[in-house]
């Protein structure tokens, strides 16, 4: 029966995983043969991956963290210590990150399939995965950043929550929480999916939504104990590399729109026209998800505080990447086109094309998001 359960899990996770990582390796051989030539092309396509925020992760794998505060303190332990233990054997921090994002997004694919196919229909639970594997931002799903690992353990939490596993969803909810502060989001989540089964009459089970931010407040202790600030991750957000504080989405906003429209460098409005498109369109499905009576409240709740999350700082930064922690919306594109399937495809070749600019961005060392 298991055996059985795991071909059925590879047959259909598989050719959209597959085909994520080919058009990846596909894109990223042609930037690195036209920026390097074929003279250590493998080593310069690994390479390619360890940009950005990816280096930071990268550094806390390897060296831990600093012993005062540091920039470094901004990042939660979960990620890098994935692939910590990866490379223990592999000896190669790139070649595990990748390992781990690859491991982490089959999961991820394969809790969306049975959370979509829960809610709605075989096909429409496909069709969600191939979306995910070739969205336009698909490329920090291989790159070693948060996104696989945190989909997989988010899609996760809420298909138990839904199930009425509430144990299995807090642990799962737990285990987001420690890849990234957007695992809070589940919290609330889980509590009205746990309330509503209940009949909103609070039982012994809804004790342990306390484990869900349990990793967080151990990472605090443990900052308190290495560095003697117990806040670090939050004094670290304000530090210069990041410049993050609390403020209304829509003061981000303005901030991210005069910098667009004040930029003299082509490169640099795009950039930031990319944040404020992403951003927008988060806000969107956000909208969307409250008005169509067919998703999950908890859904509804889940998306649009860590939408808010990303986007109520004083500068729009990485939306593009963040708008991957919206999965649940993908149920708004499966009921868009319920009654004219034969545009899904349409929509996943397009969402393709997107992705692999997105991947030629990326390895070309550009901000991508």
């Amino acid at each position: 029966m298991i055996r059985r359960a795991l071909g059925g899990w590879w047959r259909g996770v598989l050719p959209p995983l597959l085909a994520g990582k080919g058009l990846w390796l596909a894109i990223t051989l042609l930037v690195v043969l036209a920026r390097f030539g074929s003279a250590d092309v493998w080593p310069h396509t690994w390479q390619s991956l360890a940009g950005w925020d990816a280096i930071s992760y990268l550094d806390i794998a390897v060296a831990g963290y600093p012993a005062h505060l540091d920039y470094h303190d901004a990042f939660l332990p979960g990620f890098p210590l994935m692939i910590w233990a990866v490379a223990l054997p592999v000896r190669d921090p790139v070649v595990a990150s990748w390992l781990v994002t690859l491991a982490a997004e089959a999961f991820a694919l394969w809790y969306v399939y049975r959370l979509v196919l829960a809610e709605r229909d075989k096909r429409s639970a496909t069709f969600a995965m191939w979306l995910l594997a070739l969205a336009p931002t698909a490329v920090f799903l291989t790159a070693p950043f948060t996104e696989a690992p945190f989909i997989a353990a988010a899609a996760a939490a809420l298909f138990y929550a839904r199930r009425g596993r509430p144990f299995a969803a807090a642990l799962a909810a737990a285990l987001a929480c420690a890849i990234r502060l957007t695992g809070l989001a589940l919290l609330p989540a889980l509590v009205l999916e746990q309330l509503a089964r209940d009949r909103w009459q609070p039982r012994r089970s809804l004790v342990y939504v306390l484990l869900v931010p349990l990793p967080i407040l151990l990472y605090c202790a443990y900052m308190g104990i290495r560095t003697g600030d117990r806040l670090a991750f939050f004094s670290a957000q304000a530090l210069p590399s990041f410049g993050h504080q609390l403020t209304a989405p829509w003061d981000g906003f303005s901030a991210t729109w005069n910098t667009m429209v004040t930029a003299h460098d082509g490169e640099v409005r795009s950039i930031f026209a990319r944040e404020i498109a992403f951003g927008l369109l988060g806000l969107l499905l956000c909208v969307a998800m409250w008005i169509s009576t067919r998703i999950p409240r908890s859904f509804a709740v889940y998306a649009t505080i860590a939408w808010l999350m990303t986007a109520s700082l004083s500068f729009w930064r990485s939306e593009p990447r963040y708008i991957l922690a919206l999965f649940p919306a993908v149920l708004i594109v499966c009921d868009v086109t319920a009654r004219a399937r034969h545009v899904r495809p349409v929509l996943v070749a397009m969402s393709a094309i997107l992705s692999g600019i997105g991947i030629a961005v990326f390895a070309s060392g550009r901000w991508l998001g």
